[in-house]
């Protein structure tokens, strides 16, 4: 019999809370399993607690809720792996997300395949309105096949061991806790110490992604965001890390983009995109090296 404790953590997001938590509330309970939902809302207030007291008096599965008040996306996943206590696995998803049916069902048979130390699905854009298809491929997560291994992987549709979560200290490192990375951070560590993470393309987490982050300003913000936190985890990671190495990588990377940003400024819209995230890359890079880490879980 496997115990599974499924950790979400939210703040001040009560509609998208009460979507997922509908779609959880019809998942399939794999065979000689024991479930148990964790609700870490991190924040001062209990805003979200009242909706977990409703949810709970008609789910089949338990559910607690959690009030976190130190701000901050690593202290939040902690005090979900805190509660989780003598749990065999944490399944992560986020707030802003929904399963399918057979989503947990997909992650522990891929588990159980490999013997693995974590199983990490895909999660495919829903749109609430009609987007340009450069703005859906922005979106479109990378996908491997079916039980291929992969060196890290995101909280967004992620079973985890407990016994490589006890593991390692923290276990999300709490130098990242407003910057995010620390679910790639501690992944990695995890392969470093010889754990096994596959992945399972049909364990599906679909993220619901709002108007406004559809447009051009978001993925340029996203872009530098992204960039300037791969760079912090990377100099967490490397002890030998050298952060002006990056400069000329940078450099390529502004100069590459401006070369394929103009040239298609009066044409197609999905190359430019593609010069600007270049552009946007180098600049989270350039950020990064000028001691400026992003701040957007503050």
């Amino acid at each position: 019999m496997s115990n599974i404790c499924i950790c979400i953590c939210t703040r001040n997001r009560q509609k998208e809370l009460t979507k997922l938590l509908d779609s959880l509330s019809e998942i399939q309970i794999p065979p000689d399993t024991n479930i148990r939902i964790i609700v870490v809302e991190n924040d001062l207030e209990s805003y979200s607690e009242q909706i977990i007291s409703q949810f709970s008096s008609q789910f089949k599965i338990e559910i607690n809720y959690f009030l976190e008040t130190k701000r901050g996306i690593s202290f939040a996943r902690n005090r979900a792996v805190k509660e989780a206590q003598l749990a065999d696995f944490c399944c992560f998803v986020d707030d802003d997300q929904i399963v399918a049916k057979n989503w947990l069902v997909e992650l522990l048979k891929c588990q159980r395949e490999f013997n693995a130390d974590g199983v990490w699905g895909p999660n495919p854009p829903i749109f609430n309105s009609s987007v340009p298809p450069y703005v859906i491929q922005f979106h479109n997560p990378k996908s491997y096949k079916y039980g291929a291994n992969v060196t890290h992987a995101f909280t967004n549709c992620l079973l985890l061991t407990k016994e490589y979560l006890d593991k390692i200290d923290g276990p999300f490192d709490e130098r990242l806790n407003f910057t995010g990375g620390e679910d790639i951070c501690l992944t990695t560590q995890i392969s470093k110490l010889g754990g096994n993470i596959r992945y399972n393309p049909h364990a599906i987490a679909n993220e619901i992604i709002p108007k406004d982050r559809t447009t051009v300003n978001y993925i340029a913000k996203r872009c530098i965001r992204n960039s300037n936190t791969a760079y912090f985890v990377q100099s967490i990671l490397d002890k030998d890390f050298n952060k002006f190495e990056i400069v000329f990588r940078s450099s390529m990377r502004l100069s590459l983009g401006l070369l394929m940003f103009f040239p298609f400024l009066l044409f197609g819209k999905s190359d430019r995109l593609r010069g600007l995230i270049k552009i946007c890359n180098a600049l989270g890079g350039f950020s990064f090296i000028l001691f400026k880490a992003n701040k957007f879980y503050k």
